[in-house]
């Protein structure tokens, strides 16, 4: 779906139609998923931050701009959310380092992927994933990270090598 008709969904589900959310939903779990994938790979933690996601999301969807990319935006969200519980669990661990997340947890049916991902560096590993899985552009990559342009293509160029070379 386009981003303007992603838009119109929006505006309905602002304007009252609850059933707009559903396709809202739709059409961006994908990159709500793998936006808090690259940072926990835990199935059931990323099922929470999923829901608070799109809780964080309708509390603040006013503050969207029409016309902009909305995948974005909450995939931001999505990211900072798993930033955050991730710095939480960290802080946690110098008090209990029996508590906290590990980023290499959890099963996934996609082991070539997790593969070629843990070759990479935190940054690099996020950029591979929007790049190729979510098919984002460099730049709307750079806006979702809040890092230049020139660095998101530089570390995806960096990554594409590594993973060509144990590959």
């Amino acid at each position: 779906m386009n981003h303007q008709k992603l838009d119109d969904y929006i505006i309905r589900y602002l304007e009252g139609d609850e059933t707009a959310f559903d396709i809202i939903y739709e059409e961006t779990k994908k990159s709500v998923y793998l936006s808090i994938y690259n940072i926990i790979r835990d199935q059931s933690l990323i099922e929470d931050l999923m829901q608070e996601t799109y809780m964080k999301a309708i509390n603040y969807l006013e503050h969207y701009r029409i016309g902009t990319n909305f995948n974005a935006w909450i995939s931001r969200i999505a990211r900072n959310t798993a930033l955050n519980l991730l710095k939480k669990r960290n802080r946690e661990d110098v008090v209990d380092p029996t508590e906290g997340i590990f980023l290499n947890q959890g099963f996934t049916e996609n082991r070539m992927l997790d593969f070629a991902l843990d070759l990479l560096t935190d940054l690099e590993r996020e950029i591979v994933v929007y790049r190729i899985v979510l098919n984002y552009t460099f730049k709307q990559i750079s806006k979702i990270l809040d890092i230049p342009l020139g660095t998101v293509f530089w570390n995806y160029q960096k990554a594409i090598s590594k993973i060509k070379k144990e590959l």
